[in-house]
């Protein structure tokens, strides 16, 4: 939505919004790796709070790049090679499932209304 705005109304995207967007950004993900280190901790074998910290770091780089804004964290512009895997599982497509166990996760909205009243 914010691309699209972005694109539409240029104007909107004064200094001082795009500082309080960087902001609400940069709170988002603070508030995403407290949320990850705690439900994860260090606990996980193999998965530490460090890695949840640089792959939520890389993540809001992506989503603040996205919009054409640049960088938000130094050193967080290529997925953590640690955290690759997290990629192909939250990626459905590349998810390989038996045919038959498989749930659909695309759905099409009918537009036909039809009145037999």
């Amino acid at each position: 939505m914010i691309g699209e705005l972005r694109k539409e109304e240029p104007q909107l995207f004064t200094p001082e919004m795009v500082d309080m967007l960087k902001s609400m950004l940069e709170e988002g993900v603070e508030q995403e790796i407290q949320w990850g280190c705690y439900v994860i901790g260090d606990d996980v074998p193999g998965l530490t709070s460090e890695m949840v910290t640089d792959y939520i770091r890389y993540l809001g780089n992506l989503r603040w790049s996205g919009l054409g804004f640049g960088t938000l964290y130094e050193g967080y512009d290529e997925e953590p090679e640690s955290m690759k895997w997290v990629n192909q599982y939250s990626n459905a497509n590349m998810v390989k499932t038996d045919f038959f166990e498989a749930k659909s996760t695309a759905y099409a909205k009918s537009a036909a209304i039809v009145d037999d009243l």
